[in-house]
């Protein structure tokens, strides 16, 4: 097969969906499918990139999230791309003008296409206005351009329940729940104690958080909370590992709250390092109600480490209560989970790492392959 992937972010950017791409991609080649990446770039990156799989539109930043970079025209150079490369199905994983170029080469060329749906935008309007009514008002609009745009796909693919719900509750009904995958072998060899020594952490308890640094991943909710959580116990610290538009945001609430000995910001970490990360935790504080799925949370169970997130999230699909983590209602118990998990790591070790084992990329991209494969029969 030659698959066209459509997205609003790609290498060199790190994030949750830049990581399924390149697992797919790289799982699918050495299947021997052909994947060719379209995606909004630098000058620079035009410029100096050599992979012919790979090609970048000519893009303009995203002024709210100057990480991020919006096409500009995409059109009529994909569909004469598409056609060169001889394209079979075209899947989409952005919303932006990326996924409309998908709709358009796919419409014109009469070639099948199908969606991932790797983020909720609606509910991230905060980006665009501060305003409490405004926000509502341009919530209905993205829900509104997110039916229309998933409406010209033959199947929208959702990695959660929880996600496929929220969809559907929308008016969004042509589904599939295919969770994504992790390297779980990677994941699962991280060097133990080399994170205690290079913060000097060697006798506390290791709360950590892995994300970007912006509101929805919600990591306010864990710097009001940490009192709660320090009170039952003393020798705590939290890990906050990544980088993002909020960051200043976040060291401020820590601050304000006279918790600085007990945070620290480690800024953007090399994957090479995250494994040991998990590996020395004592449990992945997972807030965000946002997330489509939440591959952190999988990450860190493959190396053994409990996870603690929302009852109401998508994470939840795959933590069972006291077994590989725990689920919290509200900020009133999410104090005692946070314990409970520090306390009871080692018991959990086995069922985190079996449950991360059975969401390994190579098995999800199986199951990818044969979604694929239906619409070409």
């Amino acid at each position: 097969m030659r698959i066209a992937y459509f997205t609003d972010s790609y290498l060199p950017n790190t994030d949750g969906v830049v990581n399924v791409l390149v697992n797919l991609k790289k799982e699918l080649e050495k299947k021997g499918h052909e994947i060719f990446v379209f995606a909004p770039g630098t000058r620079k990156q035009k410029k100096e990139n050599k992979d012919p799989s790979i090609y970048y539109f000519t893009s303009a930043p995203f002024k709210p999230y100057p990480d991020y970079r919006i096409s500009l025209f995409p059109f009529p150079s994909t569909i004469r791309l598409i056609k060169e490369k001889k394209i079979d199905l075209i899947h989409s994983h952005g919303i932006a003008t990326t996924a409309l170029a998908a709709i358009q080469s796919s419409k014109t060329l009469h070639i099948p296409a199908i969606a991932s749906c790797h983020t909720m935008v609606p509910v991230a309007t905060h980006y665009l206005t501060k305003r409490e009514d405004l926000k509502k008002i341009f919530e209905d609009v993205a829900w509104k351009y997110i039916r229309w745009q998933y409406g010209h796909f033959k199947k929208i693919i959702v990695p959660s329940r929880y996600a496929e719900r929220m969809l559907q509750s929308h008016g969004i009904e042509n589904t599939i729940v295919l969770p994504n995958g992790i390297e779980y072998e990677f994941f699962s060899k991280g060097r133990k104690g080399r994170i205690r020594k290079k913060h000097n952490l060697k006798n506390k308890n290791i709360i950590l958080h892995v994300g970007r640094l912006v509101k929805e991943k919600n990591i306010k909710f864990i710097i009001e909370n940490a009192h709660g959580i320090i009170n039952k116990n003393p020798d705590v610290v939290f890990l906050i590992v990544g980088k993002g538009p909020e960051e200043r945001y976040y060291k401020e609430i820590v601050k304000m709250n006279n918790l600085e000995e007990y945070f620290i910001f480690t800024g953007f970490v090399e994957k090479k390092e995250l494994a040991d990360y998990y590996t020395d935790a004592d449990v992945l504080s997972f807030t965000s109600f946002f997330d489509t799925q939440g591959l952190v949370a999988l990450e860190a169970m493959a190396a053994g480490t409990p996870v603690v997130a929302p009852l109401e999230s998508a994470s939840a699909e795959y933590i069972k209560e006291g077994k590989n983590g725990y689920l919290f209602k509200d900020r009133l118990d999410f104090p005692d989970k946070i314990s409970e998990a520090i306390k009871n790591k080692e018991k959990m070790n086995e069922k985190c790492r079996k449950i991360a084992d059975e969401h390994d990329v190579k098995k999800m991209v199986e199951k990818m392959e044969e979604i694929y494969l239906s619409y070409l029969k």
